[in-house]
């Protein structure tokens, strides 16, 4: 038996992203933790809401790089999930209790480097970074669905098996299952496609 359930929205499950982009007007960096993420060869696409900083930065102009979590982080993630990089916090979100926060990287205590093939900012403690560009803005009533075009990929060694294939045992992204917090950490098949390392 199912039952159909009435829900505003409904997070079955994505990949953690940390989502940097630069501010033009005050030339700082921003992070922005999402969760609505695709790639589809050298493309991803993002969902972010109209009020988001990052969505702002991305707006008029800016790159991005999306830092992809693993498990070891969600606490320092949590810690800024109600944190928003705009000064002006609309009155919903301070329904909900967002506040501003100047700098979310030293209040999560992340480490900034330098971005490669963009300006905007790596994650150290992210293993997974990919820099992209946007192609394409499409907006709804209340959130943007932007594409993205990658221009690099940087994988850290400790997770690679070898120059080009990433070890899969070795990886354990944070995924943000239902509003949980959770993460992979069995295997129980490949796909025809898998294209990775698996012992």
């Amino acid at each position: 038996m199912y039952k159909q359930l009435n829900k505003n929205s409904f997070y079955y499950g994505f990949p953690v992203v940390l989502m940097t982009t630069r501010n033009k007007d005050t030339g700082s960096d921003d992070l922005t933790p999402i969760s609505s993420t695709w790639t589809l060869d050298r493309s991803v696409v993002l969902g972010l809401g109209l009020d988001n900083q990052g969505f702002h930065n991305l707006k008029v102009g800016s790159d991005l790089t999306l830092n992809i979590a693993d498990q070891s982080i969600w606490e320092q993630i949590e810690k800024i999930d109600k944190k928003t990089g705009n000064p002006t916090v609309p009155e919903y979100k301070k329904q909900l209790g967002y506040d501003y926060c100047e700098n979310k990287f030293r209040l999560a205590k992340f480490s900034k480097l330098a971005g490669i093939s963009v300006s905007t900012a790596r994650i150290a403690e992210c293993l997974i970074q990919i820099e992209a560009c946007v192609t394409d803005i499409m907006v709804r009533k209340n959130y943007a669905i932007i594409e993205t075009t990658v221009q690099a990929i940087h994988v850290s060694e400790e997770i690679l098996a070898d120059e080009t294939h990433i070890d899969v045992e070795k990886w354990h992204p944070l995924i943000y299952k239902f509003r949980e917090y959770a993460t992979t950490d069995k295997h129980l098949g490949k796909n025809f496609r898998f294209q990775e390392f698996l012992k």
